[in-house]
């Protein structure tokens, strides 16, 4: 029975990062799986970094995907988060990032296993919480105008409101979102507690 994993969702924002990954896990329970888990990770183990490989493989084309050296790299940078949805331990969705010299949060990987359900908004917006929370003036990113299977990338941020500054050859589409109480509140409205409550409609998580 997921009618005991119950909150108001007609709060109008998170008072915290901590309260906005606990109203993540309640909305992924209510409309992805009821085993879902949310979990903050500040440093990597074998099991995570097997996790960001297994997604990336799943989700990105070969020259997308990072090595296993890459990755031990980014989580040596200072303020690395990484942001973890699984369901039984199956990987749903992940989300990473750390900081930039110039007082910025560097959003390096967004992924989740299935498509259509929000999941990728919702691990962005808590992300992006995380990032006003603990001081940052915006949120940057390198991403495309759409990928080899058709999916607007440039426009699944710039509905957040991230601006595009331009593509550059080495980092593609540089889109930036400066950040801010009110933007993070509307945010979280939104995506978390807001247009994607659907109710639940079992999904399988892609092995």
């Amino acid at each position: 029975m997921y009618g005991k994993d119950t909150c108001s969702t007609q709060m109008s924002a998170a008072s915290s990062f901590a309260e906005a990954t606990a109203m993540t896990q309640i909305k992924l329970r209510q409309t992805i799986d009821p085993a879902c888990i949310v979990q903050v990770h500040k440093s990597l183990n074998e099991n995570l970094i097997q996790t960001i490989l297994r997604v990336d493989a799943y989700k990105f084309r070969q020259e997308l995907r990072y090595r296993r050296e890459e990755i031990i790299e980014h989580s040596g940078n200072p303020g690395f988060v990484l942001i973890t949805a699984e369901v039984n331990g199956q990987p749903l969705g992940i989300v990473y990032g750390y900081d930039e010299p110039d007082g910025g949060f560097f959003l390096d990987t967004l992924a989740s296993m299935i498509e259509g359900r929000g999941i990728g908004h919702t691990l962005a917006t808590l992300i992006t919480i995380y990032a006003e929370e603990t001081a940052h003036s915006h949120v940057t990113l390198y991403t495309e105008e759409e990928d080899e299977q058709g999916r607007k990338l440039r426009r699944f941020y710039q509905k957040m409101g991230f601006v595009y500054l331009g593509t550059e050859a080495e980092k593609g589409d540089v889109m930036v979102l400066r950040i801010n109480s009110v933007v993070t509140e509307g945010l979280y409205n939104r995506y978390i507690v807001g247009e994607y409550a659907q109710p639940l409609v079992p999904v399988p998580i892609p092995a």
